[in-house]
């Protein structure tokens, strides 16, 4: 008989056949309530298959007694309850290769809300060239940037900023060894020292603010602001009005509170960047990413053990 996993938080369609084609497959994620759907068919689940906005929250590791593997796709955990997953000696995989597609967005978010690249379209297809010259924007390279959680992303993110002759520093509550850039002792010390700042923080639970009024002030007028990370870290409302008074510039985001709901202020705005949380949303990478929760299902189930496993 072949393993019977249950895919709890949703698949691409190419990951989804494969999966059906080499396993036993329950698609709870299609159920309103994925719980119930799970309880009469929990006693032979060894596997979960979700997706990182989904997770593994805490009661379905209580809910299926021989669980062994829950693969996400994605690398956000704060859905997740790992320390359930230790308690129970499951194994959490993840799918770390869209690092560069998501510091690259960064980039391009903060290049774009600076040079303002999407008014300036605008104001071609709308035909105001013939009528007026462009305003001036603001230079982007030179800058001093600021990387809010300085991981993977964040690592990636400096050394694509190195490029564009930019003066880096970092905030990380963990301490980091061997970081030739600046340390700043709290996220509002950096805020306060720089012209664009990142957020590429690990997410953590929703209502966990770690932008407030206090950063952005901080930021001031003519700072930028990026989120590349979770739009629940930013306290929303403060973000709108902080746009909306001018007490910061411009921001760049990916990623929003309540998605895809976005605040209308923000839709209204021309000094905001907005993208539908696309960090990682590429070809490559969205295969790379399939294959990796492909990889690490079939490697368990060939008893070669997970290839990608959190630490």
């Amino acid at each position: 008989m072949t393993p019977e996993i249950a895919v709890i938080g949703a698949q691409r369609p190419e990951v989804q056949a494969a999966l059906e084609a080499e396993f036993t497959v329950h698609n709870v994620y299609q159920e309103a309530d994925r719980l119930a759907a799970l309880k009469p068919i929990a006693e032979p689940i060894r596997a979960v298959v979700t997706n990182a906005m989904a997770g593994v929250p805490t009661e379905v590791f209580d809910i299926l007694p021989n669980l062994e593997l829950a693969a996400i796709m994605g690398v956000g955990l704060e859905k997740t309850d790992t320390g359930r997953a230790k308690e129970r000696g499951v194994t959490v995989t993840t799918t770390p290769v869209l690092y560069d597609d998501v510091s690259d967005l960064g980039v391009i978010l903060a290049m774009s809300a600076c040079r303002r690249i999407v008014q300036a379209d605008a104001f071609v297809r709308q035909g105001y060239w013939s009528e007026r010259r462009y305003a001036p924007a603001t230079k982007f390279s030179g800058k001093r940037v600021g990387i809010l959680g300085y991981g993977r992303i964040g690592i990636a993110l400096a050394k694509r900023l190195e490029a564009f002759d930019m003066t880096i520093g970092y905030y990380d509550p963990m301490p980091k060894e061997g970081v030739l850039y600046r340390s700043y002792p709290s996220a509002k010390a950096l805020a306060e020292d720089v012209d664009i700042l990142f957020l590429s923080a690990a997410g953590g639970q929703s209502g966990d603010h770690i932008v407030t009024t206090e950063i952005l002030n901080a930021l001031g007028p003519k700072g930028v602001f990026v989120n590349i990370a979770r739009g629940w870290l930013v306290d929303e409302v403060a973000l709108v009005d902080a746009l909306k008074t001018g007490r910061i510039g411009a921001a760049g985001l990916d990623v929003f509170e309540d998605e895809p709901n976005v605040p209308k202020a923000l839709l209204e705005m021309d000094n905001v960047v907005l993208t539908p949380h696309i960090a990682s949303n590429t070809n490559e990478t969205v295969k790379a990413m399939g294959d990796c929760v492909l990889d690490n299902v079939r490697s368990w189930f060939s008893g070669k053990g997970a290839v990608t496993p959190i630490a």
